[in-house]
């Protein structure tokens, strides 16, 4: 299959998915190697193709609209924070935090669903890794990506009636 129609398949792809699609996956369908679909990937990415990349695989980032919200919770709190999210229709696009010494850290995060807050959170229980937001006690914020303002409310609200959104 020619670059070019292949990558027009992987748009089609994901843009017709409503999960993220392992390159794995894509490598099968498009019968070429993972290392073809990733260079592809970048391609597409190079030619403004906002592609972005997730634990569970590739997804094309849709328009919306985006949000920061600021939250304060312990760590243990963060599936919880992020089913929330992924459960009324929001993604977590990323975290931040205002830290004295560092200034403005932001790292990405792309959870689009409660599997790939699972894994994150998995690996801040057992210790493999620390949530960015234990550098500033629990304060920390999310950009956050949702369809419309009604859900970006709904997603508000319920942070707000767990505790979660900052004062």
């Amino acid at each position: 299959m020619e670059g070019s129609i292949r990558r027009e398949a992987i748009i089609r792809i994901l843009n017709e998915s409503d999960a993220p699609i392992s390159g794995s996956r894509l490598s099968k369908e498009l019968k070429v190697t993972r290392q073809v679909v990733v260079g592809d990937i970048q391609l597409l990415r190079a030619g403004g193709v906002n592609i972005l990349s997730t634990a569970s695989g590739y997804v094309i980032e849709k328009e919306g609209l985006t949000s920061e919200i600021k939250v304060f919770h312990k760590p243990e709190d963060f599936y919880d924070e992020m089913c929330t999210i992924v459960d009324l229709g929001g993604e977590v696009i990323n975290e931040s935090i205002a830290h004295s010494s560092y200034g403005k850290v932001t790292i990405p995060l792309n959870i689009t669903n409660r599997s790939e807050a699972k894994v994150m959170a998995e690996a801040f229980l057992d210790g493999s890794d620390k949530p960015l937001s234990e550098l500033t006690n629990g304060k920390h914020s999310h950009l956050i990506k949702v369809k419309n303002d009604v859900i970006l409310l709904r997603i508000q609200k319920a942070l707000n009636e767990k505790g979660y959104l900052a004062k």
